[in-house]
């Protein structure tokens, strides 16, 4: 089962792990942020939904 992912993914597991180590991080910031966004809304404009179109234009670029 653990292999099945990654070959799924075609990913090595180094490759594998940056990049679910990494996007775990930047989601967290995302959160946090949007939670301060809603707060007081001149504080981190679209940093959230930033992240979060990165992080799904990297996936999908690593998937052609």
């Amino acid at each position: 089962m653990f292999k099945q992912h990654l070959n799924e993914s075609g990913k090595s597991y180094t490759e594998h792990f940056l990049f679910a180590f990494i996007a775990g991080w930047l989601l967290i910031y995302a959160g946090i942020t949007s939670i301060i966004h809603s707060l007081v809304p001149s504080l981190f404009p679209f940093t959230s939904q930033k992240i979060v179109r990165k992080l799904l234009n990297k996936i999908k670029k690593d998937s052609l």
